[in-house]
This record gives structure tokens, C-alpha cells and sequence, in this order.
């Protein structure tokens, strides 16, 4: 099991990209956190952005795809998708991620 993070210009980018995800089935349950400021360096500028957080919980066998579908979606140019890979955690609840997207990778 891995978690994506992705970060989004707003809420309703979000939860378009976390319904989307689920809906096709390559990430179990989204989370959208909304609030986040956020600064980084952009075109040799300083920058501030509020956004808004998707994590996807899905299969390192789904990150591909998932990246892919991020990219389709998203708004941004380069957005941020990064893989969290999960070290451990309630066995029942990683069992039905594994089934929810359909491969078991761990």
C-alpha cells in the first residue's frame, strides 16, 4: 500500500481529482484537506498559494495510472504527485484497499 499526495489549486479541483480516482478504482478512499499555504520557488519567483490536498490511498502496482489521471485532471503545468510508500498500519483496513483497486502488490 502507498499514499499519494497531491497538492491542488483549489477545493473543487480536489475533490474532482479524488472522486475520479475512486471512481475508476485506482486509489481505494481519497482525503481532500483544504487550508493548505503553500510557498515555492516558480520561475525564479517566490511564491504563495492556498491549496488544497488530495491523498490517495491505493497499490504502488496503481501509481502509474494514478499519475497519469492526476496529470489529465490537474490544472497546474508540473503538479505535485508524490508516492508515500506505507510501512505498516491495521491489516484489515490495508486488505481492503489491496481489494478495492483490484491487485495485490505488497
Amino acid at each position: 500500500m502507498v499514499l499519494v499526495y497531491v497538492t491542488c489549486a483549489d477545493r473543487d479541483e480536489a475533490r474532482r481529482i479524488g472522486r475520479e480516482l475512486v471512481r475508476k478504482r485506482l486509489a481505494a478512499c481519497t482525503n481532500v484537506f483544504s487550508g493548505v499555504e503553500s510557498f515555492f520557488n516558480w520561475e525564479g519567483q517566490l511564491e504563495q498559494a492556498d491549496e488544497t490536498v488530495v491523498i490517495a490511498k491505493t497499490v504502488r502496482a496503481k501509481v502509474p495510472a494514478v499519475v497519469e489521471a492526476v496529470r489529465a485532471l490537474h490544472s497546474y503545468t508540473v503538479p505535485a504527485v508524490v508516492v508515500v510508500p506505507v510501512e505498516g498500519g491495521n491489516p484489515a483496513f490495508m486488505d481492503w484497499v489491496v481489494s478495492e483497486v483490484g491487485i495485490c502488490d505488497r
